[in-house]
């Protein structure tokens, strides 16, 4: 009987899989023949179109990897060590003497340091050693046809549909699940926009061709207004009794100001005279436990290449690494990652308690550390935004497996 019962199930799941699957496909077909129209209208030519959309598959994984949520929270210690591994940092100073020449002239020409150029290829590709094997046309238009960023992605579609429309002979086939590619995963519209001929033959080759992707990547960096006579920033000293009721201000300085506070640098003895009139604000990723940092306006170009802070604050960390300028922060032995699980317990207590956190999401951002710093200064702890080991056993949601 229990066989029966079984056997049952798995015919039933197997049903249900099959009609997903074709509604699925019937509604990706729907959702073509309105791209089409769409696309027609934005430039794109019938030749074009009827070859592409007929090669169009919907990728169930890309859609998966867009919208699934990670077993860990993401924190600074894991986020900046996998990045700045030793491998990484000697790969890195290798290319920075095989490329030398090259490097140069780039470095010249757009005023942007190699250095970051080298931490940018790095981050985005492990310097070029994996650029991503998606399909390009199936990647953007399963993102397109999900309505998560389906605006943000018909328009990165039709950009890659202009490059293979006019500039056939460099369309990468191939590149990251979110549509990013060349050895520094320029999304097609940044291509369009800001990728250029670097060694003079005539075409913007980002794929297989570096001095392309060089200057590819130091024009964009120049139109965005780095300024190459300052760092991204420096990783402070916060003193013992500093009011932590400024994190929440967004405050933006001097560094002079920022030093008047008693914030020093932890790796020279001063701020350069240079920097004093720089307005810099502070990121604190993990609260007063943390590395605690002051950026300057060109850590704000990075995050307008990747909006996420953590990366921005890894690819000036990683040019400095590979410059000698410091060695990479250890991970303390004591650390301990949070799971998603219990920063969701946190968030739904938090919010049952009257400090909301706009919803519950597992992760760490503006609204969660806002309510956990209010409920912090309510509570006589530090109110530096961040969650402890303490608060989540407070609140009854720390996971023993941690």
């Amino acid at each position: 009987m229990k066989l029966f019962f079984k056997s049952i199930c798995c015919i039933v799941f197997a049903l249900g899989a099959q009609i997903h699957a074709a509604w699925a496909d019937s509604d990706f077909d729907a959702w073509k023949r309105g791209f089409y129209q769409e696309a027609l209208k934005a430039g794109i030519s019938r030749k074009v179109l009827d070859k592409a959309l007929p090669n169009m598959d919907l990728l169930e994984r890309v859609i998966k990897l867009d919208t699934q949520k990670p077993e860990y929270v993401s924190n600074f210690y894991d986020y900046t060590n996998r990045r700045l591994s030793p491998e990484r940092i000697k790969t890195g100073r290798e290319m920075a003497h095989k490329y030398k020449t090259w490097l140069g002239r780039v470095e010249e020409k757009y005023e942007v340091p190699k250095e970051y150029l080298l931490a940018l290829w790095g981050m985005e590709t492990n310097y070029g050693s994996f650029m991503g094997s998606v399909d390009m046309l199936d990647s953007l238009a399963s993102l397109a046809y999900h309505p998560r960023r389906r605006k943000f992605f018909t328009g990165e579609l039709i950009g890659y549909l202009k490059i293979v429309q006019h500039e056939k002979d460099v369309a990468p086939q191939t590149g990251s699940w979110d549509g990013g590619f060349g050895h520094f995963q320029f999304m097609p519209t940044t291509f369009l926009a800001y990728a250029v001929d670097g060694d003079g033959n005539g075409r913007r080759d980002i794929v297989n061709n570096m001095p392309d992707a060089f200057s590819s990547a130091a024009n964009y960096l120049h139109q965005m207004g780095w300024n190459a006579q300052e760092p991204w920033g420096r990783e402070v000293i916060v003193p013992d009794d500093f009011d932590w009721h400024r994190i929440h201000k967004h405050e933006q300085k001097t560094v002079a100001d920022w030093e008047k506070l008693g914030i020093r640098p932890r790796h020279i003895q001063s701020f350069p005279d240079s920097e004093k009139n720089t307005v810099a604000e502070w990121h604190v990723p993990m609260g007063k436990n943390g590395p605690v940092f002051l950026t300057y306006p060109n850590f704000k170009i990075i995050m307008r290449w990747n909006k996420l802070s953590l990366y921005a604050i890894s690819v000036g960390m990683l040019a400095d690494v590979i410059e000698k300028r410091y060695e990479p922060i250890k991970v303390p032995p004591e650390f301990r990652p949070f799971k998603t699980k219990d920063i969701i317990c946190l968030q739904e207590k938090l919010t049952q308690a009257g400090y909301s956190t706009q919803g519950a999401d597992g992760q760490i951002g503006p609204k969660t550390r806002q309510a956990v710093a209010a409920y912090q200064r309510d509570h006589g702890l530090t109110p530096d935004a961040y969650p402890s080991f303490e608060l989540l056993q407070q609140m009854e949601c720390q996971n023993a497996e941690n």
